[in-house]
C-alpha cells in the first residue's frame, strides 16, 4: 500500500471539487437549478460554455484523484462501489460537455434531459455510492467521521422523494472528502506494512 499515493488521491479529490466553486466564478450568472426551466438551462449553457466545461474538467480530475485513493485503500466490494461513484461522476461531467456543445441548437427537450440527466449521475448516483464506500471503508480509518460523513451521503437517496433531503448531497459529499483526507492521514501516521483493507484496525 502506498500511503503517499492515498494522501495525494484524496488531496485531488477535495481540492480539484472545491476549485470547482471558484471556476463558477467564469460564468455571468448562476447556474439554473436542476428544475429551472429548459429554456433558462439552454440560455446559461450558450451563454458560459468556458465555464462549464471547465467544471466539467475539475469534476473529472476531482474523481480521477478518488479513484486512486479508493484503489490503494480499499477491498475488492469497496472498490467496485467506488468505481461506479467514479462512473457517474464521469457520465455527468461527459453530459455536461454534451450539453454545453449543443445548448444553442438542441430542442428544449434534448437540453432538459441532458441536464437531468447530469444532475442525477453527478449528484445522487455519485453521493450515495460516495457514501456506501466510505461506510463500508471507515472501520479503522477514522471511524466515527466516516460513519457520520457515509450516513449523510448514503441518505441523499431520500432526495428522491423529499426535497429538502437534498441537502444532505452537498453535506454528505464533503464531509465524504473531508473523511478520505483524515482517513489518509491516519495512514501516514499509523504506516501500516499491508495493504489496508475494509475492516482492519490501525
Amino acid at each position: 500500500m502506498s500511503t503517499p499515493r492515498a494522501i495525494t488521491g484524496a488531496a485531488v479529490f477535495l481540492v480539484a471539487y472545491l476549485s470547482v466553486t471558484f471556476a463558477g466564478a467564469l460564468a455571468d450568472r448562476s447556474l439554473p437549478l436542476p428544475d429551472a426551466p429548459a429554456s433558462d438551462v439552454a440560455a446559461y449553457y450558450s451563454a458560459n460554455p468556458a465555464a462549464a466545461l471547465v467544471v466539467a474538467g475539475l469534476q473529472v480530475v476531482s474523481v480521477l484523484g478518488f479513484a486512486v485513493f479508493a484503489w490503494t485503500v480499499g477491498r475488492r466490494p469497496a472498490m467496485v462501489v467506488a468505481g461506479v461513484s467514479v462512473l457517474a461522476m464521469v457520465v455527468s461531467s461527459a453530459l455536461t460537455v454534451a450539453l454545453t456543445l449543443v445548448a444553442g441548437s438542441a430542442s428544449l427537450d434534448t437540453v432538459q434531459a441532458l441536464r437531468l440527466g447530469s444532475f442525477y449521475a453527478g449528484g445522487i448516483v455519485n453521493v450515495v455510492t460516495l457514501g456506501v464506500f466510505v461506510l463500508m471503508t471507515a472501520n479503522g480509518l477514522a471511524r466515527w467521521l466516516g460513519y457520520i460523513a457515509g450516513g449523510l451521503a448514503t441518505l441523499s437517496v431520500l432526495s428522491l422523494a423529499f426535497y429538502y433531503a437534498s441537502a444532505l448531497l452537498p453535506v454528505g459529499r464533503v464531509l465524504s472528502m473531508v473523511w478520505t483526507v483524515v482517513a489518509a492521514i491516519v495512514l501516514a501516521r499509523t504506516r501500516p506494512t499491508g495493504r489496508t483493507v475494509s475492516g482492519s484496525s490501525h
